[in-house]
């Protein structure tokens, strides 16, 4: 006999559900509502099962993405809890509820990010516990765990190294929690993720300034952080390599035979605080010969 394949049987199934006579109501939920009391979260999810909460009335949608995110919870199905559990904070969020549902959104995120849950029992799904836990900062921005959701991802990204992504988790947790136990923290990493992408002189210039002026802006607005010596640190790093790309920029219009781009950059370098720098410049500006005649574009005569 052949089977028909699963995904055809949802579809079947999906088509056999129909929109009822009437909009469902609470009392709609109270078979399943009654059996998760009793702790048999099986026959209550079984109960949810022909249930839509496109079907429900509008008083009744959040009621029902509770429920059925509640009821997934006790079931460890945690990717129906969180869809359920995510309808309910954009669509509903009643506030005595809502702090549970945060935690326990906080919560799966977090194993997921950690790898503690998996796929099929096998595959880990980290980038679903990173969505989990952005939608929970973007859609509780006033609940207890938005910005610990941001920072988390934020640290995460870090850890592995993947600065640009920490840097943006690092940018929205200060500008959507500005004032978070997490800021001291957040304004130092995000000059950091900057710094630790620069692998030497030749990069580009707007990474080297804009790293050293949120590095800057640290140490000047967090006069007890608890990075400082790290930020200053970094910061001198960055003032060397700014320094001495000037002085290897003048190098390459040396070479290219440019005199003036050559003294125009080895001026700059000149001008560095660290005097090994500054003499490199001073001697490289003193070897260069005269700049030769600006030539005139081609056709161009003399006035008169």
């Amino acid at each position: 006999m052949i089977r028909p394949a699963l995904p055809l049987l949802l579809l079947l199934a999906a088509a056999c559900s129909s929109a009822p006579a009437e909009p469902y109501s609470s009392a709609d939920l109270e078979e399943a509502r009654t059996l998760a009391a009793q702790g048999d979260y099986g026959a209550a999810y079984s109960a949810l099962d022909d249930l839509e909460r496109k079907y429900f009335d509008r008083a009744s949608q959040g009621e029902y993405s509770l429920l059925a995110g509640d009821i997934a919870y006790q079931r460890e199905d945690w990717d129906r809890s969180i869809h359920h559990y995510e309808e309910y904070l954009l669509f509903a969020g009643v506030a005595r509820e809502s702090e549970r549902v945060e935690a326990r959104l906080y919560e799966m995120g977090l194993e997921l990010l950690e790898g503690k849950r998996k796929a099929f029992g096998i595959f880990t799904d980290r980038s679903r516990g990173i969505v989990t836990l952005h939608n929970l900062a973007a859609w509780a921005p006033r609940g207890p765990y938005a910005a610990k959701a941001l920072v988390t991802t934020a640290n995460y990204s870090f850890d592995e190294k993947e600065y640009g992504e920490a840097a943006l988790d690092y940018r929205l947790l200060l500008e959507g929690q500005p004032g978070s136990i997490y800021t001291d923290l957040a304004n130092f990493r995000l000059g950091i993720c900057g710094y630790l992408q620069i692998d030497g002189p030749w990069v580009d210039e707007r990474l080297i300034k804009h790293s050293a002026a949120q590095l800057r802006y640290y140490l000047e607005n967090h006069p007890s952080g608890l990075y400082r010596p790290e930020a200053q640190a970094a910061l001198s790093h960055l003032d060397h390599l700014k320094d001495e790309r000037e002085l290897n920029l003048g190098d390459y219009y040396e070479t290219i035979g440019n005199v003036r781009g050559a003294r125009y950059h080895y001026r700059k370098a000149r001008l560095s605080s660290i005097a090994q720098i500054s003499a490199e410049a001073e001697a490289r500006l003193a070897a260069l010969p005269e700049d030769p005649p600006l030539k005139r574009p081609a056709g161009e005569g003399s006035a008169g």
